[in-house]
């Protein structure tokens, strides 16, 4: 009777019926007022019903009756933390993981109240503990390499990471991780063999292998076309082109229109499945001999115009040398990478796991660390991404971003702009507020944009001009300015968007 009732009362527990599970428990208890299962869970509810007090008193109740079981300290030391009494958490979860070396919730709690105490030392050693009893968990070497990172050991937070990458074979994850670690420690080859590593996963594996819009094959013809006629012979540009209109004509007929993603058939796979959503042509994009980010650009009057007003915004004009637009451009346009479609606007995007990165871009993000120090220099970079745009739709939306300092960036020659006065960002200088969650920021534009308007917040237009950079304060309010750009694949509009640090108040 009583183990039917618990475990009637569990599945009310997990299932939230807090209610019901209370009044199950209580049952158990008046038959058997010492049953320590039913007085560790009847604490558990009240400490997640904020009976903090009465928690501790059913869950030491348990304890009294048995002292080896895991669960109890853990959770013990659960209602501890949260009435404040560190020490006595601390102890508590340092007998759970000592009865139960491979309970990770448990070695999570004590890493954690170990942070808030400062104990630095203790800190490290139950990470290493924890490592050591689970070496296969991925949330113990994430931890460590965290705490690792903010020690500015990046070697040894790159070497948890990679394990986990191993760990995880099919996860870009902890690659990217593996390679962004490694560019700030100074080793651009092994974060672009991480890099790769990503992106073949995500290609692997991507969902976005399965469906389309009618936007993304135009852009996928455009470039098929574009890189026969530029006489590369490492692919049978026509045979694939024309596997490609067969599928747009299956899809969409020769008046379709829409930006609703479509599945693709067994029929349309067999046309462009092969390729469809594929890095198969990565264009070289090595690092320069010669400086990447121009001697005539006029980075430290850019700096000084950032720092001058809070928050920072600034324009940078002429920002790559000559060599590394072109070679960057031309990247851009020859890549297979732009493989995320998922916008309103009907645009393209690619990002690192996506194959957005070579040893150009890593050397650009470098240098402009090196060139403003005092703006960039502080922040590493965290993540990179492109849009290429249909000159027929709109751009991003309103949005913020979650980091310190946005550098954007524009490579479409200016011949292909037919409004030199728009094309390029609009920036509310207003930063969203810190207590807003990513999906407030980057996901509810009619929100975002009513509270900028109900701010007054000063509206500024920076018109887009080729090779021409905007840096500005991550957190303040944005969107891509409307744009004419010429027809033609050659004339899309580009924007390459680093982002630099962590976003904080």
């Amino acid at each position: 009777m009583i183990g039917q009732a618990l475990r009637e009362a569990v599945e009310h527990h997990q299932a939230g019926r807090f209610d019901e599970a209370e009044g199950l428990y209580r049952d158990v208890l008046r038959v058997a007022p010492n049953n320590p299962d039913a007085s560790h869970l009847m604490g558990l509810v009240a400490h997640q019903r904020g009976r903090h007090a009465e928690a501790m008193e059913r869950i030491a109740v348990a304890l009294q009756s048995n002292n080896e079981v895991p669960a109890y300290h853990n959770n013990m030391g659960a209602v501890q933390r949260a009435v404040g009494l560190l020490p006595q958490a601390e102890a508590s979860f340092l007998r759970a993981v000592d009865l139960n070396p491979s309970d990770g919730s448990a070695w999570s709690n004590l890493v954690g109240v170990l942070d808030a105490q400062g104990g630095q030392d203790r800190l490290c050693a139950a990470l290493d503990s924890w490592v050591r009893s689970c070496p296969n968990s991925r949330e113990g070497r994430e931890a460590r390499a965290a705490h690792r990172m903010g020690l500015g050991d990046l070697a040894g937070a790159i070497l948890d990471h990679a394990r986990v990458a191993a760990l995880e074979p099919s996860d870009p994850g902890p690659c990217i991780q593996v390679a962004i670690l490694s560019h700030q420690h100074g080793d651009d080859v092994t974060a672009l063999a991480a890099f790769t590593e990503a992106r073949d996963r995500e290609a692997r594996n991507s969902v976005l292998t399965l469906s389309t819009v009618q936007t993304k094959l135009q852009h996928d013809i455009q470039q098929l076309q574009w890189l026969k006629g530029q006489g590369s012979t490492r692919h049978d540009w026509d045979r694939i082109r024309i596997g490609y209109e067969r599928a747009y004509q299956q899809l969409y007929g020769a008046n379709g229109a829409g930006l609703a993603p479509k599945k693709l058939g067994q029929q349309t796979l067999s046309e462009v499945g092969e390729w469809y959503n594929q890095p198969f042509h990565v264009e070289s994009c090595p690092s320069l001999s010669s400086p990447a980010v121009s001697s005539g650009c006029d980075a430290s009057g850019a700096e000084a115009e950032y720092l001058s007003s809070a928050p920072g915004i600034t324009t940078l004009d002429g920002l790559l040398s000559p060599e590394a637009l072109i070679q960057l451009r031309n990247f851009c346009m020859a890549s297979t990478i732009w493989s995320d479609f998922r916008y309103n606007g009907g645009y393209v995007g690619t990002s690192l796991t996506q194959g957005f990165a070579n040893g150009l871009l890593l050397q650009i993000a470098r240098e402009l660390r090196a060139s403003m120090p005092r703006v960039l220099g502080p922040h590493p970079l965290r993540q990179m991404w492109a849009f290429k745009y249909d000159q027929r739709r709109t751009g991003v939306g309103v949005h913020a971003d979650e980091a310190a300092v946005n550098v954007n960036f524009w490579i479409t020659p200016d011949e292909a702009n037919l409004n030199p006065e728009t094309g390029g960002l609009v920036v509310w200088r207003k930063r969203a507020p810190m207590e807003w969650n990513f999906e407030e920021i980057n996901r509810a534009p009619e929100k975002l944009v009513a509270w900028v308007k109900a701010s007054g917040a000063e509206k500024i237009r920076i018109p887009y001009r080729s090779n021409r950079a905007v840096l500005f304060d991550s957190s303040l309010v944005h969107s891509t300015d409307d744009f004419e750009f010429a027809p033609g694949y050659g004339n899309r509009r580009i924007n390459i968007t680093m982002l630099f640090g962590t976003r904080t108040g």
